[in-house]
């Protein structure tokens, strides 16, 4: 019986040793906000909401115009581990249908994805 109790003691000791050698990370997260556009782009804020890791914010600027035209344009910001924000400037060039536009009205961001780095 000693040797028995002996035996699962050890198994016991080495159950907890691996439990403790597992750690939960929590995953990265950020919103992106972007401003008004204007002659130079917009500008965009990248915000860390969870995580502390570096990771890579890609999204879709959807900006809808005063006669119903769409723009839209496509950014990416690397942000370095345990930055808190960053920013991105979204060039003007960088929007399709810009000669379908006659004035920003609107724009949302859409397809943001968050890739660990």
């Amino acid at each position: 019986m000693k040797l028995q109790a002996i035996v699962h003691a050890a198994l016991l000791s080495i159950a907890g040793l691996v439990l403790a050698a597992c750690t939960v990370t929590e995953s990265d997260a950020a919103r992106v906000d972007c401003g008004t556009p204007g002659p130079h782009g917009v500008d965009c804020q990248v915000k860390r909401t969870a995580g502390s890791g570096a990771f890579q914010a890609c999204w879709d600027l959807v900006i809808t115009c005063r006669n119903e035209g769409v723009m839209t344009g496509s950014a990416c910001h690397a942000m370095a581990a345990g930055a808190s924000e960053g920013s991105e400037n979204m060039p003007v060039a960088g929007f399709s249908n810009q000669e379908r536009c006659n004035a920003p009205a609107s724009g949302s961001v859409e397809r943001l994805e968050i890739t660990r780095k």
